[in-house]
């Protein structure tokens, strides 16, 4: 006879709940029992703060994080068939608990003293148990494999992991449908075979818990997987790993021991020479961002080393910078990030590329920052920080589409603290329109007091520039093209 409806939803429902207390548990462990390194505070008034933060996410989600914090779909391939394993085959010890050695024989054939054929296809029902199909095996198998190989080549590729220590990120989950930050065919498709499978096994499980026959779940065990969908789950592992192993090749200098983007180009001499490629970005994502957001830069050229990012003066702590490869680079925007167009840098083997990023939004502050309004001492002048001694603009007239930097210098009362928790605020206006507002630390700039707006002029025009804080500073300029060009 078939499993009683209500006995199996009470053993899945009891399956279920031993699964969730043994995850919370994990969970509780995983979060709450991690140390915390402090951080010392710079002020007595202020305690020591955690320089790791506490791990936001549930640990289900944790899990399918790679070195570099992106989702791994063979992990998370892995946990699905791990979960529903685990899950399922709780349920059938629970069934048989509800179902002794009698009744599992009175399947087949109901008496009250068991026959010897009855006690055999009851031992044989308790032993099914106790052992998982062949071409189950072999799924659990593949899914074991799969994360294993990956893990791997991307250690061959030299992929860099985040350091030990480093600061918690808010992972980035769609990475694991994405390629170089496009959707790939073979992910996408693994991802669908994986719930594909999953909900095949899931309707044979429960279809053998109500069959009359020797299929039944009781009698014969853990159902098998279809072979020609294990083939096929087999056939979408081998394209995914062959895709992950051909994708981002690079190659080991021999002078510096590093690794280093080379592109192969054909010679008439020698057929073929390696020719490093420059950076470049191709494309910034998002194309607004707000202050403390996830910045994605893509290009070529990145080399594998960490190195530089600048926007506008400031240059981008080590410590957000959360992805460094030869197409990607990652970074978490500086919470003090005026809203507007920055000027974007990035240094890479010796190389510099420029871009743009729009940020959008107020800037967050800091815990404990004290912001008071800037007493400007100083009328606005035009600079370029990054050319020594060239004053803008020689010509008498600004240039559209270049970059201007209005520098002004404040006043700090005596006694206040370079980097310290006090800053101070101005903001920019052209012709009456608020562009940005920004806080300056006092000596920031080489020991002076100096603070910093930048614009790009879209068009020519006459335009009113003011810097204020306490009190104003003022410019009128005109922006027209160059006679010669």
């Amino acid at each position: 006879m078939p499993v009683d409806v209500f006995q199996l939803v009470e053993a899945m429902v009891i399956s279920f709940i031993l699964i969730a207390t043994v995850i919370f548990f994990a969970h509780f462990i995983s979060r709450y029992g991690r140390t915390h390194a402090k951080a010392r505070s710079a002020s007595r008034l202020w305690p020591p703060e955690d320089s790791t933060d506490a791990l936001k996410h549930f640990i289900l989600l944790r899990v399918l994080l790679d070195d570099n914090d992106h989702a791994s779909l063979s992990a998370f391939q892995f946990l699905c068939w791990t979960l529903l394993i685990s899950f399922f085959s709780i349920t059938l010890w629970i069934l048989y608990l509800m179902n002794p050695a009698g009744d599992a024989a009175g399947i087949v054939e109901t008496t009250v003293a068991m026959t010897p054929a009855a006690e055999e296809i009851a031992e044989a029902a308790v032993d099914s148990v106790s052992s998982l199909p062949t071409n189950l095996f072999a799924l659990m198998g593949i899914s074991v494999a799969i994360p294993i190989a990956s893990q791997g080549i991307s250690a061959y590729k030299r992929v860099k992991p985040r350091d030990e220590g480093e600061t918690y990120f808010e992972p980035d989950y769609a990475s694991m449908l994405e390629e170089n930050g496009r959707p790939s065919l073979l992910r996408v498709q693994l991802f669908l075979w994986t719930f594909a499978a999953l909900a095949i096994y899931a309707g044979t499980f429960i279809a053998s818990a109500f069959s009359t026959g020797p299929d039944n779940l009781l009698v014969k065990g853990m159902p098998d997987i279809n072979p020609t969908l294990l083939f096929l789950m087999g056939l979408s592992a081998t394209g995914y790993l062959g895709n992950q192993a051909y994708s981002g090749k690079v190659e080991k200098s021999e002078e510096t021991g590093t690794v280093q983007p080379v592109m192969a180009v054909k010679t008439p001499d020698s057929g073929t020479a390696a020719v490093r490629v420059s950076p470049s970005i191709r494309e910034v994502i998002p194309k607004d961002v707000e202050p403390m957001g996830i910045v994605t830069l893509l290009g070529t050229g990145f080399g594998v080393q960490q190195d530089t990012i600048m926007i506008d003066e400031e240059r981008i702590s080590s410590s957000t910078i959360r992805r460094w490869e030869e197409t990607r680079i990652e970074f978490s925007l500086p919470k003090t990030v005026a809203s507007g167009s920055h000027n974007l840098r990035i240094m890479a083997r010796g190389e510099t590329v420029n871009g743009q990023i729009s940020v959008v939004g107020d800037p967050q502050r800091i815990r404990g920052i004290i912001e008071i309004d800037a007493d400007i001492i100083q009328e606005i002048w035009i600079d370029d920080p990054y050319n020594q001694g060239y004053r803008i603009p020689p010509i008498g007239h600004f240039i559209p589409d270049k970059r201007y930097h209005f520098f002004f210098e404040f006043d700090v009362p005596p006694g206040t603290p370079s980097w310290g928790r006090i800053q101070f605020r101005a903001s920019f206006f052209i012709d009456g329109v608020n562009i940005a507002t920004s806080s300056f630390m006092p000596g920031a700039m080489n020991g002076r007091n100096y603070g910093n707006f930048n614009y790009v002029f879209p068009e020519e025009g006459k335009h009113h520039i003011e810097i204020r804080g306490i009190n104003a500073k003022t410019m009128d300029l005109e922006v027209k093209k160059p006679l010669i060009q």
